[in-house]
């Protein structure tokens, strides 16, 4: 507890963090959580890539797991991130992980067009996190350096997180809160200091009826952010209730997985707040919606999901995990 003054010292200098800063630490980590919508941090069942969407979920995870994840996107766009979680002498279990997002090359010009070169940009995210066990709740913490440069210049923050996890006794019942991204400004692109953190607090919880195969889970995110348009229509809504309604859900995701078998599922995921600012005009072309597969192979966890973000098509997002151990094994 001798670190809660420091913790809630970071959050309160974080609260006035704006959503449109650093979007690279708001990509899901891993094809589970893209799959679902992107936000739930509520997952506590051994998935190692949702330590960084909250570090509460730790203690869930096996010692010398590993885990990897490939996304390509538009024009060349492409993120690589990977955890590993293993023991560390006198500290415990710890996690790792790294998220690289590559934007590709640039066509550089001068003021009247000629072309002068190329440049590119580039996100660096890493991340160490650890949890502790208290009956039937789980508290964890994240340590994170995040980094992006565009030809030359470039901006660095030194962030937290911190998260719980409730497990409902006897039942498939989970429920996480997480505090994200509070931090400091280490360095930014004009060196004014100007730059914030994107600071957000989320809430999840997930539940399996018994005797049903599927587990929902639903998300509440932004909550530091009372207004999410980002369009500035002047008529938004002809009713009231239809534009309280929406300013709502533009928080809230939702998922679900269908449960086939313990080693096959199918994942479904919805973001109003994606669908709502990425349609055109008035047709949504499948923005905001998700879906995945998930096999469990041999010592093999392997993931594929895609989500639409626009009319031009999607993520894909292609995830496998396993532990070192098995390898040992083999060998």
């Amino acid at each position: 507890m001798k670190w809660l003054p420091v913790i809630l010292t970071l959050l309160t200098f974080s609260a006035s963090a704006q959503f449109d800063n650093y979007q690279s630490l708001q990509t899901p980590f891993g094809a589970r959580n893209a799959a679902l919508g992107g936000k739930v941090v509520s997952l506590a069942d051994g998935d190692l890539m949702q330590f960084v969407h909250n570090p509460a979920v730790l203690d869930s995870v096996a010692f010398t797991d590993v885990a990897i994840n490939f996304s390509p996107m538009f024009a060349g766009i492409y993120s690589f991130s990977g955890a590993y979680a293993g023991e560390v002498s006198r500290l415990g279990k710890l996690a790792f992980g790294v998220s690289y997002l590559d934007y590709g090359d640039f066509v550089e010009t001068d003021p009247n067009g000629a072309v002068t070169g190329s440049f590119q940009a580039r996100d660096l995210v890493l991340a160490v996190g650890k949890s502790h066990h208290i009956g039937s709740f789980a508290l964890g913490g994240n340590l994170k350096y995040a980094s992006n440069g565009i030809a030359g210049y470039g901006s660095s923050l030194l962030l937290g997180d911190f998260g719980g996890i409730y497990r409902a006794p006897d039942t498939d019942f989970t429920v996480g809160l997480v505090f994200k991204n509070f931090g400091f400004v280490l360095s930014d692109f004009t060196g004014s200091g100007a730059h914030q953190v994107p600071f957000d607090v989320q809430i999840s919880t997930s539940v399996k009826p018994t005797y049903m195969p599927f587990r929902f889970s639903i998300s509440a995110y932004n909550l530091v952010q009372n207004n999410m348009y980002f369009s500035f229509d002047e008529e938004i809504s002809k009713s009231k209730t239809i534009e309280i309604a929406d300013r709502i859900f533009r928080h809230v995701n939702v998922g679900a997985e269908f449960i086939i078998h313990k080693n096959l599922q199918f994942l479904f995921g919805y973001s109003h707040l994606m669908r709502q600012e990425l349609k055109v005009g008035e047709e949504a072309y499948g923005a905001g919606l998700s879906f995945g597969l998930a096999l469990g192979i041999k010592q093999f966890q392997i993931r594929y999901s895609h989500a639409t973000y626009h009319a031009a098509g999607g993520t894909d997002f292609f995830t496998i995990q396993s532990s070192l151990n098995s390898f040992k094994k083999i060998l």
